[in-house]
Order: C-alpha cells, then sequence, then structure tokens
C-alpha cells in the first residue's frame, strides 16, 4: 500500500469507494436500488473486480462504455441507449477511468494474476501504444485491430509530455485518464436530451490493479452531476 500512496496518496479502497458512491447518491435524494450503472474502464478482465459496486444497483449491470485501455467507444449511440434503460423515476452512474497495475514490491505498469507466475502487465493496452510510440512504429488504425490504433494515437499526440516524466506508465496512465474523460464529457454533453430529467453521477478517477490476493483501489479525480 506504500508504493500506492506515494503515487496516489487519495487511492481508496473499491470497498470504501462503494460507499462514497452510495453517499453521494442518498445525499441527493436517490435510492442505489432505483440506478442504473456504467463503465468506461478497460476491457481487461482484471476490472471484474468493479462488478461488486453494482451489487446495489437495479439490474444486472454494468452498460460497458469502455474498450481496451477505457476509452468509451460505444459513443453517441452507446449514451443513447444506456440513457433508454435508465428506470421512470431512477438515475444513472457511470464510473470512468484507466487502470494500472502494482505489485506487492512497488512496480508500476504490472500485476500478478491469478494462476500465473511472473507478472503481466497492466493496462497492457497503454502500455503496448507506448512502447510503440517509444520505438517509432507507424500508425496504424486497421479494421481489425481499430481500438489500439486509436490508442496509439492518442498517445503520440501526447508523447512529448510522457517522455518527460519521472514515471512513464504514470504519465502514460494520466494520459489515459485525461482522454477517457474527455471524449465521455463530449459524448455526454452531445447527448444530454437522451436523459430528459433524470439526473446521471459521473465519477473519474485511476484504477489500480493490486496483486490477485488484494484488493484493488481507486483514486477519485472527477466527480460531476448532470441534471442536478
Amino acid at each position: 500500500m506504500q508504493h500506492i500512496n506515494k503515487v496516489y496518496p487519495k487511492a481508496k479502497s473499491l470497498s470504501s469507494l462503494k460507499k462514497t458512491i452510495r453517499k453521494k447518491l442518498e445525499d441527493n435524494n436517490l435510492n442505489p436500488a432505483d440506478c442504473i450503472w456504467g463503465t468506461s474502464i478497460c476491457s481487461d478482465e482484471i476490472n471484474n473486480s468493479f462488478l461488486k459496486i453494482g451489487e446495489d444497483f437495479k439490474g444486472p449491470g454494468p452498460f460497458f462504455f469502455g474498450g481496451i485501455s477505457g476509452l468509451p467507444f460505444t459513443g453517441k449511440t452507446g449514451f443513447a441507449a444506456f440513457s433508454s434503460h435508465i428506470p421512470d423515476e431512477g438515475a444513472a452512474i457511470i464510473l470512468y477511468g484507466p487502470h494500472v497495475g502494482v505489485t506487492k514490491n512497488g512496480t508500476f505498469g504490472k500485476v500478478l494474476r491469478e494462476g500465473q507466475t511472473e507478472p503481466s502487465s497492466s493496462c497492457g493496452s497503454l502500455i503496448a501504444g507506448l512502447n510503440n510510440v517509444k520505438e517509432g512504429n507507424v500508425l496504424n488504425i486497421s479494421h481489425n485491430d481499430y481500438q489500439q490504433g486509436q490508442v496509439h494515437k492518442v498517445l503520440i499526440e501526447n508523447y512529448e509530455d510522457i517522455k518527460t516524466a519521472d514515471n512513464e506508465i504514470v504519465a502514460t496512465t494520466e494520459t489515459g485518464f485525461n482522454q477517457i474523460k474527455k471524449e465521455l464529457t463530449d459524448i455526454i454533453g452531445a447527448g444530454l436530451e437522451n436523459l430528459g430529467t433524470k439526473p446521471l453521477l459521473l465519477i473519474g478517477g485511476i484504477i489500480i490493479n493490486t496483486d490477485w490476493d488484494q484488493e484493488d483501489f481507486f483514486e477519485i479525480r472527477d466527480i460531476s452531476w448532470f441534471n442536478k
């Protein structure tokens, strides 16, 4: 935990995040049982630790906005669909952000997964994109690897800031957060009419994956309300 706190001092366990979400909703006279939820986080199965957060919400959930890296690839069409699923007297919540692994010995960008003897990349998409940019690989956005092509493009655009950072993995994760927030906010802003008068709580931050036998963490970076 001390390795995480040095970089993410406001990180809280996922169980603590769940309590924070409940309080935000209840403070606004909303019952979690009347809410549906979505995520714009990486499709890596390691992030399924997030599913426990949805135990209090209506429906099976979550609606998945994010593809690899967490970018909201479902776009405006996905948001319109999600909005149409909100209970008549309810609300919605979306959690978003990139993820980064931290091993017990403090190695960033790696995590020990259950059943493996050696740590592997987390976020694999962001780290692969970073390595592509560092190696000078030509941008190639193809139909059979479209999402990673978009990740590569974002990192090319931000590489000047990444390469001067103290920790390239942490800086790449920050780039991921900023891009997810920008795209998701643009999508919501362009589709507000889909919400009608129903409230939407948007919570963004950094997901910190730990080795498989430990609880994951989340550092909240942004809390925004729409229609409140």
